[in-house]
């Protein structure tokens, strides 16, 4: 298959490519970072599709962090929450990629749990320790209260208050799980885990 006059443009401006992971990314000498389009990202949907519903919110907005929270609609509260971290190699993978969203609009009902699914930043722009950072600001973000015009995002305004924090568990595949260790270790150090799991 041919390049995309996009990526031809690309490679023109940024030569030469000193790493590559073909198919999901490249990294030019200049700096520049291109990600190839390797899963389709999807939009959070407040129509409750199959039974959960998701939205989008800002964590960070200057850092960048964000997550989507899927919160089922028919089990009663409180319920459990699952901070979700997803994999990449910490240097690829979003919270909207079409994979995790199915995956988590499926994990909220069947554990019927709100999932909070963190976007935490990339490397090599953002190197290591940025996305442990970011694990643990979403985790103590939760622990605060509700900022004003939550509401704003929606049929969701209110999932805060179907949750139980005294049940928070942290999960992740591939960089996710490193994510979710790290972050348990960062928090036992200062004793912020007695209602907080690692699975």
């Amino acid at each position: 298959m041919a390049p995309s006059p996009s990526a031809v443009v690309t490679a023109a401006a940024h030569n030469p490519v000193v790493e590559e992971i073909p198919g999901l990314i490249r990294l030019y000498k200049d700096g520049h970072v291109e990600r190839l389009p390797a899963v389709p990202e999807v939009p959070p949907s407040l129509l409750a599709v199959s039974g959960v519903a998701s939205a989008d919110v800002d964590i960070n907005p200057s850092a960048g962090l964000w997550a989507r929270i899927y919160s089922p609609t028919h089990p009663q509260p409180p319920l459990p929450v699952i901070v979700y971290f997803h994999g990449g190699g910490f240097c690829v993978g979003s919270a909207a990629w079409r994979c995790y969203h199915d995956f988590l609009s499926r994990l909220a009902v069947s554990a019927a749990s709100v999932v909070v699914s963190v976007n935490y930043r990339l490397a090599p722009e953002n190197r290591l320790p940025a996305a442990y950072d970011d694990g643990l600001a979403a985790v103590k973000w939760l622990q605060q209260p509700p900022a004003v015009g939550v509401s704003g995002i929606g049929s969701l305004g209110s999932w805060r208050l179907r949750c139980s924090f005294d049940s928070v568990f942290l999960a992740g595949d591939s960089a996710g799980g490193a994510i979710a260790y790290n972050v348990a270790l960062r928090l036992s150090s200062v004793r912020q885990v007695s209602t907080i799991q690692l699975i």
